[in-house]
C-alpha cells in the first residue's frame, strides 16, 4: 500500500506542478485582445502642446451659451457643435 500512495502522491504533485505554471504563464484574459490602431497618426507635439482655455460663452449657431475652448489666436471653438468664431462675436 505504501507504494500506492507514493505513486498517487507522485502523481498529484506532478499534475499540481504542470496546473500552477500554466496558471502563472498564462496572461490574464485583458491582454489577449488585439491592439488599438489610430486612424491617423500623432505626433508628441500634438499630444503636449497648448490646448486652450475652456469656459462658457455664447455660440451665435446654437443661440445659447456653451463650453467653448479659446485658443490663443483669438478663436473658439464650440464644444457642442464644433463652430470656430472670432472671440469677440457680438449676442
Amino acid at each position: 500500500m505504501t507504494l500506492a500512495y507514493g505513486a498517487l502522491a507522485l502523481t498529484l504533485a506532478i499534475t499540481t506542478g504542470a496546473l500552477l505554471s500554466r496558471w502563472l504563464v498564462t496572461p490574464p484574459s485583458g491582454t489577449r485582445r488585439a491592439p488599438r490602431v489610430l486612424e491617423e497618426p500623432v505626433t508628441l507635439a500634438d499630444l503636449l502642446g497648448p490646448r486652450g482655455v475652456y469656459d462658457l460663452g455664447w455660440c451665435p449657431a446654437e443661440q445659447t451659451e456653451h463650453l467653448h475652448r479659446y485658443d490663443a489666436d483669438g478663436t473658439r471653438t464650440c464644444c457642442a457643435c464644433q463652430r470656430t468664431t472670432p472671440t469677440a462675436v457680438p449676442r
